[in-house]
């Protein structure tokens, strides 16, 4: 037995866990999805939950405008400190990179503080974890994060440049660059 907001809670987690239902979903994500409907659980106040404020989406347009192509399908956008909310805004314009036809794989940095965090999306086709392990980080396939202490956001990028090479080209031996 559920009460209303712990079925929203668990709602909400599956629908920040599948993008909105768009990722990584099975037939038991979707028959989770409507027990918990079935508790009163509403769609659309959950969507609410994950909606930005006006600043926020423009600091990630902005981020977005100003994303190069890399090797073809990998977008790499860099961008200053942005405020308290950096690393959300740089997430969530790693992942509306992967929107953009073609992108299989999205990497934003940003300055914060003394140090350079990096965000790494992809679709599954390039794997971001290995990439970004290969500057300190980690996480998953398809999410990975790295924070690197002592350098500027050109040296950064260029080390991030150079993983991606490696970990996507190198070791990919009939792979076009």
């Amino acid at each position: 037995n559920l009460d209303g907001y712990e079925a929203e809670s668990l709602y909400s987690g599956i629908y920040m866990d599948t993008k909105g239902f768009t990722f990584k979903t099975g037939v038991r994500t979707f028959e989770a999805a409507s027990y918990l409907r079935k508790m009163g659980v509403d769609p659309v106040n959950v969507r609410r939950l994950f909606r930005n404020d006006l600043d926020t989406y423009i600091q990630k347009s902005r981020i977005i405008s100003h994303a190069k192509v890399y090797r073809k399908n990998i977008a790499i956008a860099v961008c200053d400190d942005i405020g308290q909310d950096t690393q959300i805004v740089v997430a969530q314009a790693a992942d509306e990179l992967l929107n953009i036809k073609g992108i299989e794989a999205a990497f934003v940095l940003a300055a914060v503080g003394g140090r350079i965090i990096i965000s790494g999306r992809s679709l599954d086709s390039v794997n971001v974890q290995v990439i970004l392990e290969k500057l300190g980080g980690g996480g998953h396939i398809t999410i990975a994060g790295a924070q690197l202490k002592n350098n500027s956001l050109g040296f950064a990028e260029m080390r991030l440049r150079a993983a991606i090479h490696e970990v996507v080209f190198e070791e990919a031996p009939f792979a076009q660059a």
